[in-house]
């Protein structure tokens, strides 16, 4: 029996601090972690603005907008219009199967819609000097032809006819015709540049030939230069750079 007390008190005196552990368990978290946040501090209230006690100074009263409204116009009664007779037609007025066989170029011919230039007029060139190579790029001089009679300077270049034997001749000869020079006395410059653009044509240089004839606006050529100028286009396999000339001058040749 007093075996029994013995382990009875020692099985209670090793039990409480079990009981007690559970009752008030320790946190592990370092100190101040889980403390609760500071409830926020009320803002306080506005206070009111006292109100005037004195009298309000009197002001000129500001004028109200203008309100906008629908403007609504008479309309005339028809006492003034006189009925519309019959209109004169033109004596030359096509008929309809006339019209239908006619193509686009008579169509814009006879309703006056055919383009008279394809640039516009502040890039219009001068025809006081034709030509691609200046002085300076190795071309002759501006004058060099200005002073000369048309009819010689007509003359040699319609006189030659074919490529010229000499290589250097042959060189110097395109040189020339290719500088930008003025026109001799007594020759238009569109006659100047299409006997040019001619026997730069006989001389095999389609190329040389098509610059200094695209040189001119194709609004100042006329049928020989048109004429010159496409030979110079097919050469050169350029058909497409004809189509400017062609809506401007197709019906200067069959083939435009």
């Amino acid at each position: 029996m007093k075996r029994l007390l013995l382990i009875g008190a020692a099985a209670t005196v090793l039990g409480a601090p079990l009981v007690l552990a559970q009752g008030s368990p320790e946190s592990l978290l370092p100190p101040g972690f889980d403390d609760p946040a500071p409830a926020p501090t009320p803002a306080p209230a506005p206070r009111a603005a006292p109100a005037p006690t004195g009298p309000s100074p009197s002001g000129p009263a500001q004028p109200s907008a203008p309100v906008s409204g629908p403007v609504v116009q008479t309309i005339p009664g028809n006492a003034g219009l006189e009925p519309i007779g019959p209109i004169a037609l033109p004596d030359n007025l096509p008929s309809l199967e006339e019209l239908e066989a006619m193509s686009v170029d008579d169509l814009d011919n006879l309703l006056g819609l055919k383009p008279k230039y394809d640039i516009p007029p502040a890039a219009r060139r001068s025809m006081e000097r034709v030509g691609i190579l200046s002085r300076a790029e190795g071309g002759l001089p501006a004058p060099s032809l200005a002073k000369q009679p048309a009819s010689i300077v007509r003359a040699a270049l319609k006189g030659t006819k074919g490529p010229i034997l000499s290589r250097w001749g042959h060189i110097m000869l395109r040189r020339a015709l290719a500088s930008r020079l003025e026109t001799p006395e007594g020759m238009q410059p569109v006659e100047f540049a299409g006997l040019r653009v001619g026997l730069l044509n006989r001389m095999g240089e389609f190329a040389t030939a098509r610059a200094v004839a695209q040189d001119v606006d194709a609004t100042n050529w006329n049928n020989a230069l048109t004429d010159v100028a496409i030979t110079a286009y097919i050469g050169t396999a350029d058909i497409t750079g004809s189509c400017p000339v062609v809506r401007l001058r197709g019906g200067t040749r069959e083939d435009a």
